[in-house]
C-alpha cells in the first residue's frame, strides 16, 4: 500500500495516520485512515471558510456531533443539518430540505460542507454540495465501515428513485476523506457485518490477502480492533483510490467495483430499501454472481465455495427470500445497462471480467442457489 504517515497532536502520544492519494490531477485529494480524526477534523479544512455545514446522520450526531463541532469551530461557525440514517432518506424531498436549509443558513461558495455518517449522509451531502451554488467544498467523514471502504471514496453522489437505487446523482469529488476507525466500535453489529460485504468484495476481485485477514482475524473484526480495522480499511481504500484514478466516471475499470451490485441493488429496490441493508443485499448479489459465473463455466465450484465460506464467516446471508420477477425487473434499469445488461463476473478469484452475454437460461440456472423459502438470515 502506498501510504504517507502523518502525526496529529491529540493529547499524549499522537497516533499515526495513513494517507492515500486519489490521483485525479487538479481534483486529487487524500484519504486519511487512523484514530482520532473526528477530533482533528479542522486540520484538514483548506481555504478561508466563514462557516461549516455538517450534514450528519441523526444517530451519529447524537454520539459524536459535539466532538466534531468543537474541532470545526476553530474554522468558522458550525451548522448541523441532521438526516435519518435509513436508505429511504435518500429521496428528492430530503435532498430538497438540505438545499433549502443551506440557503437559510446563508452558506456561501467559499464555505465547507462536511458529511458525517454512513453512505446515506455522504451520498445526500455530496449531492447537495455538488449542486448548491454550483459546487461547494466537501469533506467526507464516514463513520461506518461501508462508508470508509467504499461510499465516501470516489465522488459518487446519489438519490434514490422509486424505480431504483442511485438513479439520480453526480460525480463530485471531496477535498478529503477522514476515516476514523475508532468510531467503528460503536457500530451496531448488523451494520458492521453489512460493511464487511464491501471489504470481501475487494478480496474476491483484487486482493486475496484481504480474504486471509477476514478468515484469520474474525474475532478482532467483530470487536473492531483498531489495528486490524486500520489494515482492512487502508487496503480497501487504496484499491478504490487506484481504480477511481483510472476511471473516475465508471466507464471501464471502475465497473468492477460493482461486483454483486446489479443483483444487490435490485434486491434493495424490490424490498423498498427497508428489508435489506446494503451489505446484506450485496452479499446475496455476490453469491448470485459466483453461481452465474459457475453456470457459464468461468468459476469453479471451489471459487463458489470460497464466496460461501467467507460471507458466512462474517455473518452475511448466502441465501434469501425474494421474488425473482421483481428483482429482474429492477435490474433492467440498472446504471450499467447499455443495450443489454453488463455483468461483473469472476473468471477465477481476483480475475474480474465484464460480460454482456448472460442469457435468461444462465440466470434461471443460477437463481435457485441463492433462493430460500424459510426466513432469511441477517434481517431483524
Amino acid at each position: 500500500m502506498r501510504t504517507a504517515v502523518r502525526l496529529l497532536a491529540s493529547g499524549g502520544r499522537p497516533p499515526a495516520v495513513k494517507t492515500l492519494k486519489v490521483d485525479l490531477g487538479r481534483r486529487s485529494y487524500e484519504i486519511h485512515v487512523g484514530q482520532g480524526l473526528v477530533d482533528s477534523a479542522s486540520e484538514y479544512v483548506t481555504g478561508t471558510p466563514s462557516s461549516v455545514a455538517v450534514i450528519a446522520d441523526e444517530a451519529v450526531d447524537e454520539r459524536y456531533g459535539d466532538r466534531l463541532s468543537r474541532s470545526l469551530s476553530s474554522v468558522g461557525e458550525v451548522h448541523r443539518i441532521l438526516v435519518p440514517s435509513t436508505e429511504t432518506a435518500k429521496s428528492w424531498s430530503q435532498a430538497g430540505e438540505i438545499l433549502s436549509r443551506l440557503a437559510e443558513l446563508k452558506v456561501r461558495r467559499n464555505d465547507v460542507i462536511v458529511t458525517f455518517g454512513g453512505g446515506v449522509a455522504s451520498d445526500l451531502g455530496g449531492f447537495a454540495a455538488s449542486v448548491y451554488q454550483r459546487g461547494v467544498s466537501l469533506i467526507h467523514i464516514p463513520t461506518t465501515l461501508l462508508g470508509q471502504v467504499d461510499a465516501a471514496i470516489g465522488g459518487k453522489t446519489g438519490v434514490n428513485l422509486p424505480a431504483g437505487k442511485n438513479l439520480a446523482g453526480t460525480f463530485y469529488q471531496p477535498s478529503a476523506v477522514l476515516c476514523d476507525v475508532s468510531v467503528l466500535k460503536s457500530l451496531p453489529s448488523r451494520q458492521l457485518r453489512s460493511g464487511m460485504a464491501e471489504v470481501v468484495k475487494y478480496g474476491f476481485c483484487y486482493d486475496s490477502g484481504i480474504l486471509d485477514v477476514v478468515h484469520n482475524q474474525t474475532q478482532a473484526i467483530e470487536s473492531s480492533e483498531p489495528s486490524v480495522m486500520e489494515d482492512l480499511v487502508g487496503r480497501c481504500a487504496d484499491i478504490k483510490a487506484r481504480v477511481v484514478a483510472q476511471d473516475e466516471t465508471d466507464n471501464s475499470a471502475r465497473i468492477i467495483l460493482n461486483y454483486g451490485h446489479t443483483f444487490g441493488h435490485a434486491l434493495e429496490a424490490a424490498g423498498e430499501y427497508e428489508l435489506w441493508l446494503h451489505g446484506e443485499a450485496i452479499s446475496l448479489g455476490m453469491m448470485f454472481a459466483a453461481n452465474l459465473a459457475r453456470v457459464m463455466g468461468l468459476l469453479d465450484e471451489e471459487g463458489v465455495e470460497v464466496h460461501r465460506r467467507t460471507l458466512d464467516r462474517v455473518g452475511l446471508p448466502v441465501q434469501g427470500q425474494f421474488d425473482p420477477k421483481e428483482v429482474v425487473g429492477a435490474w433492467l434499469i440498472d446504471k450499467k445497462f447499455q443495450d443489454t445488461q453488463r455483468w461483473v463476473l469472476l473468471q477465477g478469484l481476483q480475475n474480474p471480467v465484464v460480460r454482456s452475454d448472460v442469457t435468461t437460461t444462465h440466470i434461471e440456472e443460477a437463481l435457485p442457489a441463492v433462493q430460500l423459502s424459510s426466513p432469511m438470515r441477517g434481517t431483524p
